[in-house]
């Protein structure tokens, strides 16, 4: 921007330079015209020689101002100013009236003018010269002048500028604020607080967070509303291959209420995460901890949990838990009594699950990951929360893997999650 506008004032400048100089040379050439005009009417044709006084200045030596009469057959009537100097001219008789700048004496720059007169039967052309150094350094001193002036103003003008959007831009750092808080997780909204400018886009934008929310609470209500829909059709279903004596209905239906248990589990587990808002190590792995002991009341479990992370951690609260849930519930189902839990956060986030169950058989492990995997087994066991684990942390481009626990020897999970 102070690029161009420099650009235009150079442009306006020079314009300005060359029309300062060009009217400068115009009133000189017309005080040239008034001047030959006066030597034309001193003239006496028959002496050919000036006869009445001219002003003083054509007579003092190398004053800047010159005249130059010649005649066709060479004869010359030079002013005492030159001090028996001549005048460039052109060559050959003028036709017509000309001007023209030439070095002059001592560094003069002359104007020269010239002009074919015709008195008393005789031809002659008058050249008339004037010293115009000073007019066009005048002109010269008003370019550089002008230029260093345009440069001021235009470094004063970007720096209003620059105080100026600042000052108006300080008022959107609250709108940044809010926005890096919704970014944590510290806010559900940004604050509509802001000038009159910007107030229609961050209305805007909160109804993009509010709608974006309800259709995340919409889908997961879905889930859960869906299992418990489906929990009494699937327990008549049972009854029905009860009664008939058809395993394979009591089989399917069996794995059906198998789903919806782990849905509504699902449920329960990240009932507490609010969409879009950030994970919490501490405060949320308690919950979940204290969730999955209700939910395995049966069994007198014994979780350990470690974490060594900060207070808030930028991911989806909602995603954690159920990845977290998830590995939680799976080593619930085949613990015999111990469970450690240990999240730490260094380059990246690392989640490791032990628990003291059976573990799962290497060549078994890797099918496992793969979702639906669990579908035909009798028994319930890993399968789909692992795969549902899987998913999530390939979202955050992570990986899981499944070991065997050295400590516990039942199954080990860790599930690593760079973090941006």
């Amino acid at each position: 921007m102070g690029v161009l506008l420099l650009g235009v004032l150079m442009v306006l400048l020079g314009i300005a330079a060359w029309i300062g100089r060009e009217s400068a040379i115009q009133f000189a050439l017309s005080r040239l015209h008034h001047d030959a005009e006066a030597i034309l009417s001193s003239m006496d044709m028959q002496q050919r020689k000036i006869v009445r006084s001219l002003p003083p200045i054509y007579t003092q030596p190398l004053s800047g101002h010159y005249y130059m009469i010649v005649f066709p057959d060479g004869q010359k009537l030079l002013s005492r100013s030159l001090w028996d100097q001549e005048l460039v001219l052109e060559e050959g008789a003028p036709a017509t009236t000309s001007y023209w700048l030439v070095p002059g004496p001592q560094g003069q720059q002359l104007l020269v003018w010239q002009r074919p007169y015709e008195k008393d039967g005789q031809r002659f052309s008058i050249a008339i010269a004037e010293d115009v150094a000073p007019l066009l350094q005048a002109v010269r001193r008003f370019f550089w002048i002008g230029l260093i002036a345009s440069l001021a103003a235009v470094l004063f003008m970007l720096v209003v500028q620059r105080i100026v959007i600042r000052r108006a831009f300080a008022r959107l750092d609250v709108v940044q604020q809010d926005l890096r808080a919704v970014r944590r997780g510290l806010r559900s909204q940004v604050g509509e607080d802001v000038p009159a400018e910007v107030l229609p886009m961050v209305t805007e934008f909160n109804k993009l967070l509010d709608a974006w929310k309800q259709h995340q609470e919409r889908s997961r209500n879905a889930v859960g509303n869906l299992a418990h829909a489906l929990k009494a059709p699937l327990s008549l279903i049972s009854r029905q291959g009860e009664k008939t004596g058809d395993q394979s209905l009591q089989q399917q239906a069996q794995t059906m209420q198998q789903l919806v248990e782990r849905e509504l589990k699902r449920a329960r587990i990240t009932g507490r995460a609010v969409v879009g808002k950030h994970f919490r190590p501490k405060e949320d792995l308690v919950d979940i901890v204290d969730t999955v002991q209700a939910l395995h009341h049966q069994k007198p479990l014994e979780i350990d949990l470690e974490v060594n992370a900060p207070e808030s951690l930028a991911v989806d609260q909602n995603d954690m838990l159920e990845m977290a849930g998830n590995l939680l519930d799976n080593a619930a189902k085949w613990a015999g009594r111990r469970i450690r839990v240990c999240l730490v956060v260094d380059d990246g986030l690392s989640f490791v699950v032990e628990d003291d169950g059976p573990g799962i058989a290497p060549d078994r492990r890797a099918a496992l990951l793969a979702r639906g995997q669990k579908l035909d087994e009798n028994q319930p066991g890993h399968g789909l929360g692992l795969a549902i684990v899987n998913d999530i942390a390939r979202q955050y481009g992570g990986e899981l893997c499944l070991d065997r626990s050295t400590e516990l020897g039942g199954l080990k999970v860790r599930v690593t999650l760079p973090l941006v």
